[in-house]
């Protein structure tokens, strides 16, 4: 359930309420709409938040740190709902008023916030099924705390609800960089188990479906056709339904197979934007919203840092 939240524009805390975010473009034009309160951490339990990603252990604990340090969540989690349900006239409402605050955006853009009528607090408006797109080691951090520790941290989380029918959330994959790797000697370990195409200059960064690209030192190669074999020895160990997700086949075939020819460990570094000039790097094509959605329902999820979903909300104006 999506409860009232305190905390938004209000030093100190005022009474828990619900916000409206809005992310307009350069022209004006509504790129995002959605609703922000606090999820329940009681309502996880149900099924009611979908998770398409699984979770690794490090960053879980960096995050139940960075709770503990806080009190807290402060950086809302981001949620894809099919549609607002119930949630709607209150979103409509609420935006024919003037905004409570408007912060500029990286891109030329603008994000605006409003405070929705008290009256909607009473009786909290029930929301469909919810996709996690962004905070899955916040959340498992905040789980496990509140069931070690009830009491010790909050039963719940700062969240936005976007409405992803009308307002997709942007899709693309999490990039890795990986510290030590030399290019020139990657390339032939590479070509025991893809077809290797060098990219010729000013052709982009973006492969398409079931390639990568290897990049380093302002060349790019395209890697095409993994093996089958290596695909299946390496793969074997983990779920069937990640035999053909871009995360999974980086992670468990290719990166392994190019650090162990040089003798060193894939201590991958993850990143959304593309590896730099100086890196070494892997750029993965994003997997596909029916993908995301079948393992979130199925229960499977993905594996690590498998997409990169936005856009998140600005910082400025939160508060705990």
């Amino acid at each position: 359930m999506l409860l009232p939240f305190h905390g938004v524009l209000t030093r100190p805390p005022g009474p828990p309420a619900y916000w409206v975010l809005e992310r307009r473009d350069a022209a004006g034009a509504v790129e995002q709409r959605g609703i922000v309160g606090a999820l329940s951490l009681h309502g996880v339990e149900t099924g009611h938040v979908l998770r398409h990603q699984q979770v690794g252990e490090p960053q879980v604990s960096i995050q139940a740190r960075v709770l503990r340090e806080r009190g807290g969540g402060i950086e809302p989690l981001l949620l894809a709902a099919p549609d607002f349900g119930a949630f709607e006239p209150c979103v409509e409402q609420t935006v024919r008023g003037r905004p409570d605050q408007e912060l500029a955006a990286p891109d030329g853009g603008t994000q605006l916030l409003w405070a929705c009528d008290p009256g909607w607090t009473a009786d909290p408006p029930a929301l469909p099924p919810v996709l996690l797109a962004d905070g899955h080691h916040r959340l498992e951090a905040a789980r496990r705390l509140y069931r070690a520790h009830p009491g010790a941290v909050a039963d719940r989380l700062p969240a936005l609800v976007v409405d992803h029918r009308r307002y997709p959330l942007r899709l693309s994959a999490t990039h890795r960089v990986v510290p030590g790797l030399d290019l020139d000697r990657a390339l032939p370990a590479a070509t025991r188990i893809a077809r290797v195409e060098e990219r010729p200059p000013g052709r982009g960064t973006a492969p398409r479906a079931g390639t990568y690209l290897l990049t380093g030192g302002g060349r790019a190669f395209t890697l095409s056709e993994i093996s089958p074999a290596a695909l299946a020895g390496r793969l074997r160990a983990l779920p069937p339904e990640w035999v053909e997700l871009p995360a999974a086949i980086s992670d468990h075939v290719i990166l392994p197979a190019l650090c162990e020819a040089q003798g060193i460990r894939p201590d991958v570094r993850y990143t959304a934007a593309l590896p730099g000039p100086g890196e070494v790097g892997l750029v993965l094509p994003p997997p596909t919203w029916e993908q995301i959605w079948a393992g979130a329902a199925s229960g499977t999820g993905m594996p690590p840092k498998s997409t990169c979903l936005g856009p998140v909300p600005l910082p400025g104006g939160w508060g705990a």
